[in-house]
């Protein structure tokens, strides 16, 4: 396993397992298993030495998200994406630079791995929202 990290531009939109798991509900595990992932390209995942499934821990100059990776062989290297929610905000800086829309699309991030660590549930992340505020 590599001890280093990636860079990638990270970018963000919806699937249709994030569309299907809304409609068991935000607070539900299949919403969960659907938004705390982190897609990556295979020249990523091997320069990490991690395997489908595997966690990383994603970090922005705003913040860091435990979430898993998962291998998409369409993406390109360099590129990374994770699905718009709660895992995704946790990196967002509010800033807008006066649009009203954050950064979906062109942040750049760190990617290391972190076999073991701990990816929070919606519900865990809700709390430490309520908390900071």
């Amino acid at each position: 396993m590599n001890n280093g990290s990636v860079k990638v531009l990270v970018t963000s939109g919806r699937t249709l397992s994030q569309g299907r798991a809304m409609e068991k509900g935000k607070m539900t595990s299949d919403y969960e298993n659907a938004v705390a992932v982190c897609e990556l390209d295979s020249t990523a995942m091997e320069s990490l030495g991690i395997k489908n499934g595997e966690t990383v821990v994603v970090k922005s100059d705003i913040g860091e998200i435990a979430v898993k990776a998962k291998l998409n062989k369409q993406l390109v290297p360099g590129i990374a994406f994770i699905p718009c929610g709660p895992y995704f905000n946790f990196l967002l800086d509010s800033y807008t630079q006066h649009t009203g829309m954050p950064g979906f699309k062109s942040l750049t991030v760190s990617i290391d791995a972190a076999p073991g660590a701990k990816i929070l549930t919606v519900e865990e992340l809700t709390k430490m929202i309520k908390e900071a505020t």
